[in-house]
């Protein structure tokens, strides 16, 4: 067993050696801090994204309210304290009672009617056990186990959703790039040819109409530069700005674009997939169950209630001496006619029902969410492998048109024309290849299936 597992790590050392591509790329990522794969993207974006630290919070919230629904299961203790002084006939008796002070003397009409004034302090436990609390704690303790569950899938979706908007912002930023490389090589061939040109035109050889049409056709790619150099530094600073960066910080994308990005599966698949694996789905269908449980805990309050009690007092008037007394027993309640009982119980019965459309209308979202994206990731497969022969095709006009211009069978204009043209099925390309990657993410996001782990398969194409 040892020796197949050297034999296998030597054979993996051997195919990074053999791989310079692999090598050179690990190499540059070690080196290089600003570097940033598309997985270690959105693994920084998790890490930074506050509405996942809101989540957290949230889960907490529901775990503490379990914990407080479940005290009710729990006697109440309270320790009772007071301090009183008077000398109405009645208090004054009952206080000697109670400190056991009473003295013959007490007793004459004179002190029974016009007693001194006398003081009592007071303290004491006093307990109450529920026997039966018309299943209230019950009921409870099932809303916030329900709601708690509903929190984790909130977060789950607010995750899912960090991934969506990663993967989206740094497919584009990726788009950018690649055509900023190709439009800065052909304004650098241009240039170079209009200078050659305009040399040619002023001896006569080239036409006035056609140079000067080719420095219109220059003037765009200038223009197209200087707007992906702007969008560029735009998408960088969105991609630190979601990690909690300073948005100008340097950054370079190490993940190209892939040549094939598509998912083998049906739309009823996908339909099938995302009513069940769906968070905000699953989290509204703990909604569901809460309020189911609000609703029976509502209904039965009109049951009674039981509970055992206890009370432990001391009375003195100068804390050397007094007396102390206790009394236990049962107690009970019930609601003989509370109006408010119909309404409260109508209210729980409307909200449930209410939360039972929002499932309904989250159900026919998804079902119009995914029949579009699933269109759309078609019409971008099949336009794909399309664009990319455009792409070809327009490299390929380009590479002969530039030794007909140099024999003077071809005008500059022509020339340039070329070149613009490949610069725009290069941008429809990108945009096309970026798009299927997006389009990807959202299925899965729409389905609930974007994680980690499908983050890291999305520039590895489709399965």
């Amino acid at each position: 067993m040892n020796r197949q597992r050297t034999l296998c790590i030597l054979l993996f050392c051997l195919c990074l050696i053999a791989s310079p591509d692999v090598r050179g790329r690990a190499e540059e990522i070690a080196l290089d801090p600003s570097a940033l794969s598309l997985e270690a993207f959105c693994r920084r974006v998790l890490d930074y994204y506050p509405k996942l630290k809101q989540g957290d919070a949230a889960i907490e919230g529901a775990i503490a309210k379990r914990l407080q629904a479940q005290a009710g299961f729990l006697p109440r203790i309270q320790g009772l304290a007071s301090m009183t002084t008077g000398n109405d006939q009645v208090y004054v008796f009952g206080t000697l009672l109670r400190q056991r002070a009473f003295r013959e003397e007490d007793f004459t009409l004179s002190r029974l009617n016009n007693p001194p004034s006398r003081t009592d302090y007071t303290v004491g436990l006093y307990g109450e056990m529920p026997l039966f609390d018309a299943l209230q704690t019950i009921y409870k303790v099932r809303q916030a186990k329900h709601l708690a569950g509903s929190a984790r899938y909130d977060k789950e979706f607010s995750k899912m959703e960090a991934i969506l908007i990663a993967s989206d912002a740094y497919m584009r930023a990726v788009a950018v790039e690649s055509l900023l490389t190709l439009v800065d090589r052909a304004c650098t061939n241009s240039e170079t040819d209009i200078k050659q040109a305009e040399e040619l035109k002023d001896k006569g050889m080239v036409l006035g109409a056609d140079f000067y049409a080719a420095k219109v056709i220059l003037g765009n790619l200038r223009n197209m530069k200087n707007e992906l150099i702007g969008q560029k530094q735009s998408m960088h600073a969105l991609l630190n700005i979601l990690m909690g960066e300073d948005p100008l910080s340097p950054l370079k994308l190490t993940d190209p674009l892939p040549e094939k990005n598509s998912l083998a599966k049906d739309i009823q698949e996908w339909l099938s997939e995302a009513y069940a694996l769906r968070p905000d789905i699953l989290s509204l269908e703990e909604a569901i169950h809460s309020q189911k449980a609000e609703v029976a805990r509502e209904q039965a309050t009109a049951l009674p209630t039981i509970s055992a009690f206890g009370d432990l007092e001391e009375n003195t008037r100068n804390f050397s001496a007094g007396g102390g007394s206790f009394a236990v027993g049962l107690k009970g309640s019930v609601d003989i006619f509370d109006m408010s009982y119909p309404a409260r119980v109508k209210i729980a019965r409307e909200t449930l029902k209410k939360l039972e459309y929002d499932k309904i209308i989250a159900h026919d979202a998804i079902a119009k969410d995914i029949s579009d994206e699933y269109a759309r990731q078609g019409a971008l497969e099949a336009n794909i492998p399309v664009l990319r022969e455009m792409a070809g095709d327009a490299g390929q006009a380009v590479d002969l048109t530039a030794p007909l211009y140099s024999e003077g069978r071809k005008s500059i204009a022509d020339l340039l024309a070329m070149r613009h043209g490949y610069i725009q099925t290069h941008r429809a390309y990108y945009s096309a290849m970026a798009g299927a990657v997006t389009s990807r993410a959202r299925l899965l996001f729409l389905s609930g299936q974007l994680d980690e782990t499908q983050c890291r398969q999305l520039t590895q194409g489709g399965n």
